[in-house]
Parts: C-alpha cells; structure tokens; sequence
C-alpha cells in the first residue's frame, strides 16, 4: 500500500510540475559548461560565449548525501554579483548535483524532505536559475529497474524530490526551475544491451520528468563502446559514436530483459556532451564539426553511421563539455567552445599562432598569425586597434600587416633579457572592432602562440614544464620545503614536448624526478615521434615525496624533439636528468635520503653512524667532490653552480648508496 500511494503522488507531483508554464528557457543554440569549482577560475574570467554554466558541485553537509549545499572558492559576495552579471547578459547559472564524488541517495522519505529543502534553499541563496542532475556510480545502485514502473523505492523518491523543487519554486516565484541533466551512457544507451547491472538507470528519471527536462546531455566520455539502434556496437571517439548515441536519445528505444520502453526526446530537448581536450577520448575538432554539421542536417555523412531520420536534427539544443576549465588551458584555449561557434553561430573569433619559431632572448622578429572566421578584415589595419600582452618585459607589437580578408600578421620587437620560467603559452591578442568590417565587438584570443624556452642541452636536464608543444598537460608548483619552482603534470593519453641540442651520440642515463599515485605508471619517451623507450614508475613513497629513478636511453647527437607520453597512470614530472653512462658510478644501492636538506644552497650533512667515502658527480658524470666521512661531518658545496648533481657514498662495509642532490 505504501508503494502504490507513493506512486499516486508521484503522478500527481509530476502533472503540476508538466502543466507548470515555461519560463526563462535555455538559450538556443546552448553552449553548456561546467566550472569545477575545485579550481580558481572565476565566472567573471570564463570565455564569454558560455551560455550556460553550470556550478559543479553541490556538496553533502555533516557526512550526508542528501542534505546539500554549496560554497564558492573565492568571496560570497563577488561570486554572486558574477551570477547576476551572466544573467544580466541573457545567460543561465545553474547548480549540478552529484558527480563523482558526491554521491546522492534518498532512502527515505525524512532524506527526500531533506533533499528538496536543502536544494530549494541552495537555489534561493545563489540566485540560481536551476539544477542539474549528474549522478553517477554509487548514486545510480538502484534494483528492480523498470522505465515506466521504478521498482526501487529509492528511485521513486529520487524523481519526487525533483518534482517537488521545481513545484516548491514555481509555488514560490512564479518561474520555471530549468533542468538539465548529465548521465553517462551506461545509464541511458546502455538499456540497449544486457551487460550491466545499473545499465538504463537513468531512464526511469528521464522518462518520469521527460516534459520538464530543459536539456540532456548524456556524457559522451568515460563511456567505452555502447549499442545503437541499428544494433550494431559503437565505441568511443568518432563521428560515428556521436551520431549513434545522440540518435538513440532522441528517437527512444525498447530497453532489453524487459526492463521497459524509453519513448525519447525533443531534439530540442537534447545535447551532444563530449570533452574539451583533457582525456584520451576526446574527440578531434574537425571530426567533431563534421558530425554535427551532419546531425543537424547541414552537412555530409562522415562515417558508417547513417541517420534514421532524414535530414536529421536541425532543431538540435546544441553542445556540453565538461569542463569550462579544462577548455580553457586546452590548445588552443577555448577550442570547445570554438567549434560550437563554428556550428551553430555567425559570431566572429580569432584563432592564433605562431608564423615562425619565437625563443627566449630572440623574439625580435617574431611573427603571430591571426586568422579571422565569420568576418573579414577592414581595408587596412592599424596598429592603435590591436593589443597584444603577455609578452615577456621588453618584447611589444611593432606592426601589423594585413595579408588578405581574413588573414593577418603581427611583428614583434625587443628581445627579453629574463630566462623564461616555462614556456609562454597565453599570449593574448586583442582587436579592437574598427579593424574588422561588420562586427561591433572587440574580438580576443588567449592562446595558440608558444614563445620557446631557449633549446635544453643534454648532457644537462629538461624541465618538463618548458613544453614547447602538449597535450592536455598542465604546470603546478613545487613547495618551497622542496625546493620551489614548476613542474609538469601528464596524464594517460597526453604528452609533453621538449626540445634539446644533444651533444654527441651513445648511451645516457634518464633520471626521473616524479610523484605520483599507487600502481604502475608507464612513461613512454619518443625522440622526433619515434619510441626510444617505454619506462614504468612505481610510487615507493607517500603522494607528496618527490623520488628519482633511472632509465638507460640511446641518443642521437643533434637538436631534437623528446615528447614525454604517458600511456599509463599519470605523473606529476619536476625534470629529467640525462647523464652520459659512468664508469666509476656504478651504484648498487638506491636508498632514502642519507643526507640533508636537500635542496641545499651551502652545506649538507649526514646521520652521525654513516662513515665512509663521499663523492659529489656532475651531469656529465664528472667528479666533482671526493671527501672522507667520519660520523657525520658536514661537507660545503657553496663553492658548486647550481643544478642537479649526485651524491654517492660507499660505506666502511662496502654499501654503496646514491641519490640526487639540488644545488639551489
């Protein structure tokens, strides 16, 4: 009985949530992004094109996961005033729910009453203009999953409590709540198949509240391979797998094992959700254009999969990337957003790059590429419209030549005379709107050209964050306790370029500085594309200790290029150390630090019980200290430049025990 009256007013919340009158819709076309809060970007900081964002995420209070709320990263006040200015500008804040890690699940109805004031009060605080629910795993452990009959009474209280806020803020305010939703496909096309447990867990919800459902976009990433509806399996990556997938949502399906019909969408109800540049299974941009321009009717098939529907889905709501931040570092940056203006607008951008190779110390000269879309250029340019910043001290805009309608050229002059820390990957170019024929909006663009760290020689080390190319890698900082400065991170599928003058050929050691997580971690490096060696770290010390270990490598003297790939796990990469194959270095023992502090600018020392020999080597393998140790005393190394050097000693019972030294 219990069951059946929950079910009753489940269809009666559900009537007044669909008879409620629609306002404040999402923009058309939409451009929906998510802002990981768990970084510092700020709204007022994210590409203005971004139509709708969404705040990720709300978070469980006191160990709950049902009694939410959220807190942003930077000052109350300013990110509420950011809020206000995007919708003073026509486009839409809303909070997501869920994620991976913050699980939501309502197993009773005091938890469902919980839920919905808690969101209710989240949505009033922030002046939200909806919600969005993203569940994942352990969110979605429902039993019994039926389409039109949810058999889970968790299920049934996770749809009434949707219900129920969107009444309670219409009943309140007059207005629509939007909402929108982000499932991954195991939970929605993965009722086409009988592989998973939890597969089509989404569906019950989608199909409960499918007419107050502002937008799907079901997560195109982190999925695998999926059915379509020509039963054929499609995975991860191309065309094909976006026109199979989104295809499926809107048309609808009979879900396998009985588990009930799904009826479909609105194409207007539906997003394409793909990733900007940040995992493995992103999609390129060309081959995103090209399918979409298909899915909407607009363009060539592109792949093996033929849409059912003719002339396809021109009324499509429009794209979703997770994430706003992760597009942003991406090169270029904001090339999500870049192709869904392609797509769907006939607003103008610039796209940035490099005419030469710009190196420390030797920008004079130096020419950027900016290549306009959508627009042409005015009949002449002038230099006054133009700004270009984030130019190293002494380096600033000469001229500018205009190369066609819609291309142009910008000349550098001055040279730096301040080493470059990394590489310099945001140099903005601005235009002013007098230089461009129909626009009245000054156009930007923050990345594309790479200004060069000068050639790293070897024997000698790289830095890894003085990447002259990438693949969604970032920089982090190192904490003064150890040393201070940059280092790289990769994850799996990414990379990260390096380009070295290397001396003479032969035989090198490659020593790496890391941290990283439990597990095997492979490192693969390539010299000029080619695999020259594929190198498994393992983590031996807690997350936060920075360890070394060595790998034998063959170079080729000469200037070349050395990508650092990761194809398995991730690593937070400080530098790599090369040194030419020691004779007299051959260490038998790798050991914890035997000495201290490390990094060290004057003087180290050692436990009082070690005695023994010391010897101090060079990157090249040279001797560079040879000293007697007796219980401990200090050894000076002010008198050594800095860099990395290495310390060994051979104890009085033949031990011989290494590891690396900073000389700050």
């Amino acid at each position: 009985m219990i069951k059946k009256a929950l079910k009753n007013s489940l269809i009666l919340l559900l009537g007044l949530v669909i008879s409620t009158p629609v306002f404040g819709q999402l923009p058309n076309p939409a451009i929906v992004g998510y802002l990981d809060c768990g970084q510092s970007l700020k709204l007022r900081d994210i590409d203005p094109r971004y139509n709708v964002v969404q705040i990720s995420f709300a978070k469980g209070q006191s160990g709950t996961d049902y009694n939410l709320a959220f807190s942003p990263v930077y000052d109350e006040d300013e990110f509420k005033s950011d809020v206000e200015a995007l919708q003073a500008e026509g486009k839409k804040v809303l909070i997501s729910i869920g994620g991976q890690y913050d699980p939501v699940m309502l197993d009773s109805l005091e938890e469902r009453d919980i839920f919905v004031s808690s969101v209710n009060a989240m949505i009033d605080k922030w002046g939200f203009d909806g919600f969005d629910i993203d569940l994942e795993g352990q969110s979605l452990g429902f039993s019994d999953i039926n389409v039109q009959n949810p058999g889970d009474i968790r299920h049934q209280y996770l749809i009434q409590a949707i219900a129920l806020i969107m009444k309670n803020h219409f009943e309140e305010y007059g207005e629509k709540l939007l909402l929108t939703m982000a499932p991954e496909t195991a939970y929605v096309q993965g009722g086409l198949s009988n592989a998973s447990s939890k597969r089509g867990a989404y569906l019950p919800i989608i199909e409960a509240l499918k007419d107050s459902i502002d937008m799907l976009n079901v997560q195109l990433y982190n999925s695998g391979s999926q059915f379509g509806l020509d039963g054929k399996i499609y995975s991860q990556g191309n065309a094909d797998w976006i026109l199979a997938m989104t295809e499926a949502v809107i048309l609808g399906f009979e879900c396998k094992d009985s588990l009930g019909t799904y009826s479909g969408l609105d194409e207007d109800q539906v997003g394409v959700g793909l990733p900007g540049c940040h995992s493995s299974d992103a999609v390129p941009h060309k081959e995103i254009e090209a399918a979409m321009l298909y899915l909407i009717g607009e363009g060539p098939q592109p792949g093996s999969y033929k849409l059912i529907r003719e002339g396809g889905y021109p009324d499509l709501r429009g794209m979703m990337t997770w994430s706003i931040n992760s597009d942003r570092t991406c090169y270029p940056s904001y090339g999500f957003v870049d192709t869904w203006s392609k797509i769907f607008t006939s607003n103008p951008y610039i796209e940035i790059k490099n005419s030469n190779e710009i190196y420390e110390g030797k920008e004079a000269g130096g020419k950027i590429e900016v290549e306009l879309f959508k627009d042409v250029y005015s009949d002449s340019l002038n230099s006054s419209g133009w700004v270009v910043s984030k130019l190293p001290e002494g380096v600033e805009l000469e001229s500018v030549v205009r190369i066609n309608d819609t291309l142009a050229q910008l000349l550098l002059k001055g040279n730096s005379g301040i080493p470059y820390s990394k590489a310099i990957i945001n140099t903005t170019v601005e235009l002013d709107s007098s230089e461009l024929k129909n626009s009245i909006k000054k156009l930007s663009r923050s990345s594309g050209v790479i200004l060069k760290p000068s050639i790293s020689e070897i024997p000698g080390y790289v830095e890894i964050e003085k990447y002259i190319d990438f693949k969604g890698c970032g920089v982090g900082n190192i904490s003064e306790d150890d040393g201070g400065g940059k280092y790289g991170w990769i994850w799996k599928g990414h990379w990260a370029e390096i380009e070295v003058n290397i001396a003479e050929s032969g035989d090198y050691v490659a020593d790496f500085r890391y941290r990283t997580s439990p597990g095997t971690h492979k490192c693969i490096l390539k010299v000029d594309g080619a695999i020259n060696s594929i190198n498994k770290i393992n983590r031996s010390a807690v997350f936060k200790v920075w360890e070394n270990k060595e790998f034998k490598v063959k170079l080729t003297e000469g200037v070349h290029k050395l990508r650092f790939h990761m194809a398995q796990g991730w690593v937070h990469l400080d530098r790599v150390d090369f040194r030419s194959t020691l004779s007299d270095n051959s260490f038998s023992v790798f050991n914890k630090t035997f000495f201290y502090p490390n990094p060290s600018s004057q003087t180290i020392y050692f436990d009082n019980e070690l005695k023994g020999t010391v010897k101090i080597f060079g990157m090249r393998g040279e001797l560079v200290k040879h000293v007697s140790l007796n219980r401990g005393n200090p050894i000076e190394i002010r008198d050594l430049k800095a860099g990395i050097y290495t310390v060994q000693l051979i104890d009085l019972e033949g031990g011989i025990h290494h590891d690396k030294l900073v000389k700050k």
